[in-house]
């Protein structure tokens, strides 16, 4: 009965490191996205680096499941020529590889598979801003064709040199 009870106070105190282990951990995610800090992981994509120190490179992330992506679509259309006249780099990228944005007009995009590095996101769309050495500078998720108009605002105030 003895040993029984032994290994039961073993196995409790195991589980209880366990728990406190992840705890900490989960603090530590908390901590970081509190932080404002992008999540990237000093993961760099030197595919994406921005133009200049000035200008950013601005993506929109899109999946082809995406029905928020699709409708967010013509509206980052007419933000492209806008965001490449203050000097950013406006680039759409097929994070699922799909190659069905030129029937949507899309000129141009980079497609998920051309990347040095995966690019993790939990939603689509996403508007990205990269530095000029290819690190994320900040990660926002596109609700509809407002927000990305209210996310790109500020970014066609900016002037470049």
């Amino acid at each position: 009965m003895t040993s029984i009870l032994a290994a039961a106070l073993v196995a409790a105190w195991a589980a209880i490191v366990v728990l406190f282990l992840g705890y900490s951990a989960l603090l530590g995610q908390i901590r970081e996205l509190k932080s404002g800090q992008p999540t990237g992981g000093g993961v760099s994509h030197p595919e994406l680096a921005a133009p200049s120190a000035v200008g950013r490179t601005v993506a929109l992330v899109v999946a082809s499941g995406c029905a928020t992506c699709a409708e967010v679509l013509p509206a980052w259309l007419t933000l492209v020529p806008q965001l490449a006249d203050v000097g950013h780099r406006p680039v759409l990228l097929s994070i699922d590889n799909s190659t069905g944005w030129a029937e949507h007009g899309a000129e141009t995009f980079m497609l998920g598979s051309e990347l040095s590095a995966p690019l993790l996101l939990a939603y689509q769309p996403a508007l990205l801003l990269f530095d000029e050495s290819g690190a994320i500078v900040s990660a926002e998720p596109v609700g509809s064709a407002l927000g990305l108009q209210e996310y790109c605002a500020p970014l066609l105030g900016l002037v470049s040199s």
